[in-house]
């Protein structure tokens, strides 16, 4: 990416996280949710390791992500989300993910389908990683306080070699938890997911991954602790991130802040 771009997706987001912040008295005074066909949502995440389908993208080390997207009324959406990375390889030091997609919700169903770009900043010379997948998500609520779901991601261009097919796909649930004597403006959840990853021509090992952890939220943040795992050998992750011990079960723990205009209007 040059270095124009960058600037460009890094001012972005950093205009709509300080409109969020900064104009908040403004947004709420002037805009009208009857007649606002457009919300736009903005979120930050500091987490103990960037842990991508139990793979650790930053070594073990802390990486901190935000995001900001554009949710249209007729459930068009498009966002752009960044972390810092740490790997072999081409060694790049950011990750920037450009998305869009569909979103609906039938009663307790909520479908979701889109095109994401995975761009990796500050690559050394040689093959980029940079590539693309598609994706579906499905969610249903069996209550008010429990949710299961699946997702399928696929891609020819995996890591950035065309004709190179992978996919991976999981189910998740989460469960509403009560209070435990914590306030009434605590919310607790239990939550997990277990997944398969493959990849075609033996280019990298298929795997299964899976985590499981607590969340506590409270307005805008979210506090999760959760332990994930893989079947993974050492030898498996060396040839699928470039180092032997981004793999393993570990910890990670994470505190997020998510809001957007519907509501701080």
């Amino acid at each position: 990416m040059s270095s124009m771009k960058l600037s460009l997706a890094t001012g972005l987001l950093a205009m709509t996280i300080a409109v969020s912040s900064a104009h908040a008295e403004d947004v709420e005074q002037s805009l009208d949710s009857t007649s606002w066909p457009v919300d736009i949502l903005v979120g930050t995440k500091f987490t103990t390791d960037y842990n991508l389908r139990s793979v650790s993208q930053t070594q073990g080390n802390p990486a901190v992500q935000s995001y900001a997207e554009i949710n249209l009324d007729n459930g068009l959406y498009a966002g752009f989300w960044a972390s810092n990375v740490d790997f072999e390889g081409t060694d790049p030091y950011a990750e920037f993910d450009y998305y869009g997609g569909l979103r609906h919700s039938f009663d307790k169903l909520t479908l979701d389908g889109g095109y994401v770009y995975i761009d990796y900043i500050g690559e050394n010379p040689g093959p980029e990683l940079d590539f693309w997948k598609i994706y579906g998500i499905g969610k249903y609520a069996l209550s008010d306080d429990i949710t299961i779901g699946a997702n399928l991601f696929w891609t020819s261009s995996f890591i950035g070699y065309n004709g190179i097919d992978g996919t991976h796909s999981s189910a998740f649930a989460s469960v509403a938890l009560p209070q435990f004597g914590l306030p009434e403006s605590v919310g607790t959840y239990l939550s997990g997911e277990i997944g398969r990853q493959w990849v075609s021509d033996d280019f990298a090992p298929d795997y299964t991954y899976w985590n499981a952890g607590v969340g506590f939220t409270y307005k805008a943040a979210t506090l999760d602790l959760r332990y994930t795992g893989s079947d993974l050998s050492e030898a498996g992750c060396a040839a699928f991130i470039g180092q032997r011990d981004s793999c393993g079960n570990r910890f990670v723990a994470s505190i997020s802040f998510d809001t957007s205009f519907d509501q701080l209007r």
